[in-house]
């Protein structure tokens, strides 16, 4: 190779290098430059009209969080994000206001707040939709017209819409997420494996789901639905070395069977993981492994096995089969209050004849040889299917 080809080739890889320290810059430029764009787009009249941003603001006073509400009156077009109004307030009217943001383009997570009464991401979220309500994108009209933000729920508050994110990847780090090694030196990953993981793997982390979880605010210590779809992205996974191991550990308190099935972290999450749907997989997965001996698995099991016999509940059973003996002593207070308001069972559900019974049993009979998966309601092939 001539000397002069050489200096060719090495001036391409220099121009096309960059240390850390200048790609940190770099990306820095890049983002104050798209603030100031933003902003000065808003400052056009000819192209804005004006909204209210009621914003819960938060700042710790010795060891005690003290908060209050402060509006702020900002433009917007048709193309303006709850992000872009965010900065033009911290850029033009208050510097002091704090919040997260870096990547404008709902990939990092940064920018998660509560908005609503909802958790979104400010950069996906437009003010028109916000104001108008968009059903396509779940989101309700504003109240009078005031757009609400606040931090995240669920999480310690730092200050204004930032929150303690510690909390909430140490759950996930307790879950251990990365695949163990097993006895097998090589595994085969097919497509129908991967698609099994594929989903719960665009998670984010942007804690969206952890915010609007009401087990979570029941149960603090309870692991969270990003960290449970997290967990089943490993159980699912046919490399994984240790997955009873996991099933087990999940099956305990604070676990899979803690989760109440409301479906808000399914409404909440940017990015259409659906953790609930994750979490009711490894539920299957678990009693399938035999883990079942949990308030979680015998409740699910003599559910199942009601409806699939009787067509309806027998619900004094239930609560004899769920927490046995003693743990249905416990819950004799309760069972007099009902019988105060007449709200008592009926013990025998054979009296009471079920319409068409027959094609329930035919529907049980059916899912056994075919499952459906949760949330394709295709036929699962994958774990947990059979």
């Amino acid at each position: 190779m001539s000397p002069k080809a050489i200096k060719t080739i090495t001036a391409k890889k220099v121009r096309r290098s960059r240390t850390p320290a200048k790609a940190g810059v770099h990306l820095a430029s890049a983002n104050r430059a798209a603030v100031k764009r933003s902003v000065a787009n808003l400052k056009t009249p000819s192209k804005s009209q004006t909204t209210t941003l009621r914003i819960l603001r938060g700042t710790m006073v010795g060891n005690k969080l003290v908060q209050k509400q402060q509006e702020f009156t900002v433009p917007y077009t048709a193309a303006t994000t709850l992000l872009q109004a965010l900065e033009y307030v911290k850029g033009e009217l208050d510097g002091s206001l704090t919040f997260r943001r870096s990547c404008r383009a709902s990939i990092c997570g940064s920018c998660g707040m509560y908005v609503n009464g909802r958790s979104r991401l400010a950069c996906k979220t437009k003010i028109t939709d916000l104001l108008q309500g968009n059903e396509a994108k779940n989101i309700t009209a504003a109240e009078d017209g005031i757009i609400e933000v606040g931090p995240q729920k669920n999480q310690p508050v730092l200050k204004d819409l930032v929150v303690d994110i510690q909390p909430f990847y140490e759950k996930v780090k307790t879950l251990l997420p990365y695949v163990q090694e097993g006895p097998e030196t090589e595994q085969k990953v097919d497509k129908t494996s991967f698609e099994q993981v594929n989903l719960v793997s665009n998670c984010i982390m942007c804690g969206a789901c952890y915010s609007d979880c009401t087990a979570m605010v029941e149960n603090p210590n309870f692991f969270g639905p990003a960290a449970l779809a997290k967990a089943y992205r490993f159980v699912a996974d046919p490399r994984e070395g240790k997955k009873t191991e996991r099933l087990q550990e999940l099956s305990e308190k604070n676990g899979i069977w803690d989760c109440t099935r409301c479906g808000m972290c399914i409404d909440a999450c940017p990015k259409g993981v659906a953790p609930m749907e994750a979490i009711v997989k490894l539920r299957s997965l678990a009693i399938e492994a035999g883990i079942t001996n949990n308030e979680g698995a015998r409740h699910a099991m003599t559910f199942k096995g009601d409806i699939a016999t009787w067509g309806v509940l027998n619900e004094p059973f239930m609560m004899l089969k769920t927490k046995g003996i003693v743990g249905t002593m416990g819950q004799i207070g309760n069972a007099l209050n009902l019988a105060k308001v007449g709200k008592i069972p009926n013990p025998f559900p054979f009296e009471h004849k079920v319409e068409k019974l027959n094609e329930v049993k035919a529907i049980y009979a059916e899912l056994k040889k075919n499952p459906l998966d949760v949330k394709t309601k295709q036929k699962d092939t994958g774990p947990g299917a059979g």
